[in-house]
């Protein structure tokens, strides 16, 4: 369930949602209660000012005392109001309440006496018959002595207001919450429908239209990576898929030849009494046959292998003059048959890697370079030694490779044009040599002049990291 992208983002959405509402309706809860305690301190601070004004005026005129009297029994304004919640009173310098306003007698309470200070001091108390109240004491001078002035306003409607602010939140949050769950749901749908569209179109590909690409343009920004990824690997699939059926039909092909040879030897030779020579003589051209079908087959099988990367190459350090010699003793048969002289020189170079596999690499060469070779011919090898690389050119004299062809020979079961007379081989050597070169690797290049030879020149490097049945 939670794998669902929509739901996902939906989740996500209101999770983040809820801790900005929340996070924004605390810091406007207590930005109200901060304004509201601020209004309340700024009467205060003037309902204190008039007061001390007043007195001072009226001890200028030497009435003070009157004064007091007066303001404990003025019966207007909302001081005189019991209800009011507006209160002040004036405290001597030994503590005792000279003045209390009309609201506070009727109440029957009194604001809790403090010395006060000249800037005033501000706090919220609680008052006995009255509640909380946001309460001011601020002293002055006069001729009786010190007297502070004490003003307090009931926070009452303060907290009304901010219960009522808290209470629509709670009331308008779970709705809120809900209308934008659903919303965004709906939302998520819609965006992510080009999601649907796009998978849709990738639905429709299959093996038998792998040519077939989905559309770029028009795509939203976000799947046109996902597009052009998809494009590549569609590329790379359709390659694969008709590599694979050009294997198969070449390998058909191939097959089918020796086989229509064995079948042909056996239907003539069975078809009238023959003598035992002649019974001979088709029994080792079915075998020649065989032998080569062999060939292919165990060929079709290594490449196979390789592709599926089954195979376990097993990296050691060899000399490369002593892995040379060792092929050469296995086609010196091969050469003197042809008259084909062969030259290595170069000195000993180590390298690392499956020995195996180089002596098949060298081994299909050299075998290439006799056997397209002319009569009496020549086959000159050296290894070069680098910093870093080692290299091993095989040079022949036979008939070389038109440049149209060169960059063909290495593909599978493709041999130069069969034409001129030269022994026809699978076509598969030259594939297995530049797979097994790629897996330590290295590289495989030729350079050919038709009618002067052939040069292959393979590159490996002394310390490579070998790559098991890869290309």
């Amino acid at each position: 369930m939670f794998n669902s992208i929509k739901l996902r983002l939906v989740i996500w959405f209101l999770v983040v949602f809820s801790i900005f509402f929340t996070g924004i309706e605390l810091f406007l809860y207590y930005k109200l209660e901060e304004v509201t305690i601020q209004l309340a301190d700024e009467h205060l601070n003037s309902e204190v000012d008039t007061l001390a004004n007043l007195m001072a005026i009226e001890e200028a005129q030497g009435q003070l005392e009157s004064e007091l009297q007066e303001l404990a029994t003025a019966v207007t304004g909302v001081y005189a109001d019991k209800l009011s919640g507006h209160y002040y009173q004036i405290v001597s310098g030994d503590g005792k309440v000279l003045v209390r306003s009309p609201s506070l007698f009727l109440s029957d309470a009194t604001l809790p006496i403090m010395r006060g200070t000249a800037e005033g001091d501000l706090r919220s108390v609680a008052v006995p018959n009255i509640g909380t109240v946001r309460l001011i004491s601020q002293s002055y001078n006069f001729s009786l002595g010190p007297l502070t002035f004490q003003a307090a306003d009931t926070l009452e409607d303060t907290h009304r207001l901010l219960s009522s602010f808290r209470n629509t939140v709670l009331a308008i949050f779970p709705f809120v919450f809900i209308v934008c769950g659903i919303g965004v749901f709906f939302m998520t749908g819609w965006a992510l429908r080009v999601l649907k569209t796009f998978t849709a179109k990738i639905g429709q590909i299959t093996e038998e239209n792998l040519s077939q690409r989905v559309e770029e343009r028009g795509v939203v920004m976000e799947l046109k990576p996902l597009a052009a990824s998809f494009n590549t690997m569609l590329g790379r699939l359709e390659e694969s898929f008709s590599r694979q059926k050009q294997f198969l039909s070449d390998a058909s092909h191939e097959l089918r030849t020796p086989t229509s040879i064995i079948k042909s030897f056996c239907d003539v030779t069975l078809s009238r009494e023959r003598t035992a020579g002649d019974y001979k003589e088709a029994i080792r051209k079915m075998g020649d046959t065989v032998n080569r079908m062999c060939d292919i087959i165990n060929r079709i099988l290594v490449i196979s292998r390789m592709d599926n990367k089954t195979i376990q190459f097993k990296p050691v350090k060899m000399d490369l003059r002593d892995l040379m010699k060792d092929v050469l003793k296995l086609i010196e048969p091969s050469a003197v048959n042809k008259g084909i002289g062969i030259k290595l020189t170069g000195g000993s170079v180590t390298v690392r890697g499956d020995r195996e596999g180089l002596t098949e690499v060298f081994t299909n060469i050299v075998e290439n370079a006799i056997k397209y070779n002319r009569f009496q011919g020549s086959v000159a090898i050296n290894i070069g030694d680098g910093q870093d690389m080692a290299t091993v050119t095989i040079e022949d004299t036979g008939i070389g490779i038109p440049e149209t062809e060169k960059d063909k020979i290495f593909d599978r079961f493709y041999r130069v044009d069969t034409s001129r007379g030269v022994t026809v081989g699978s076509g598969l050597g030259l594939s297995i040599v530049r797979t097994i070169v790629e897996a330590h690797g290295g590289t495989v290049t030729v350079k050919s002049e038709i009618g002067k030879g052939s040069a292959f020149i393979v590159t490996l490097p002394k310390n490579p990291a070998v790559k098991n049945g890869s290309h």
